[in-house]
């Protein structure tokens, strides 16, 4: 099993390389018996794992971290807000990363707050509700049990108060020149009929399925 929780730490005037050496040696293996160049080449890093690590970005020092994970080939790999404080640019190098792990058969088990994270990059997901477990599917189950839909209206008012009383509809807001409606086991059609049978005319219906929604509905119906 390999770990990276959150933020790794490194001796900053030694090389990337060296400070990979140093940590595995640490624990009484030998070096040649790290996977070093699988290790690096799913990280990524190039030349400049020879490098002083302070001269490193954030998003390099975090790729070193899991190369330092992955130097024992494990199985399972566990990782903690691995893109924490991290630029988009650096997040979605690590995202692809975690990708690569996936089509090496490594099984990750990713803890994020980042849910259009977890969406991008996961097969099954856990959520859990004050240390309970109210979810345990795959992604797409999850998302095909609840989401959202971006409707544009002549009259937002009075759709949202044709909406209030739709069963299944859980929540309206309005959003730019629309509303953002989210759903809870009812079709988009159900609602476009609803507000046409109430006199409104719909200008636009955009499809959302969102793991945020899910996440929010699944919190909300908990007891």
């Amino acid at each position: 099993m390999g770990t990276l929780v959150e933020e790794p730490a490194f001796v900053p005037y030694l090389s990337g390389r060296r400070n990979l050496r140093l940590w595995w040696e640490a624990a009484g293996a030998r070096w040649e018996d790290a996977h070093v160049d699988e290790a690096l080449e799913v990280a990524g890093l190039g030349t400049a794992v020879d490098r002083r690590v302070r001269t490193y970005s954030h998003g390099m020092r975090q790729r070193l971290g899991l190369a330092r994970a992955l130097l024992g080939r494990p199985r399972l790999l566990v990782l903690d807000e691995p893109t924490n404080g991290l630029d988009p640019g650096e997040m979605r190098e690590i995202r692809n990363l975690v990708v690569r792990l996936r089509e090496r058969a490594v099984t990750v088990l990713l803890s994020s707050h980042l849910l259009a994270e977890v969406e991008q990059v996961c097969g099954h997901v856990v959520v859990l509700d004050h240390g309970r477990v109210v979810a345990d599917s795959p992604v797409a189950e999850v998302l095909a049990a609840s989401g959202s839909a971006y409707i544009e209206v002549d009259d937002r008012g009075a759709a949202t108060r044709a909406l209030a009383t739709l069963d299944g509809v859980t929540d309206v807001v309005f959003e730019g020149d629309g509303l953002a409606v989210r759903l809870h086991q009812v079709a988009r059609s159900d609602v476009v009929a609803a507000l046409v049978a109430a006199g409104i005319r719909v200008e636009t219906v955009t499809a959302r399925h969102r793991l945020e929604d899910a996440f929010l509905e699944l919190v909300r119906a908990d007891p």
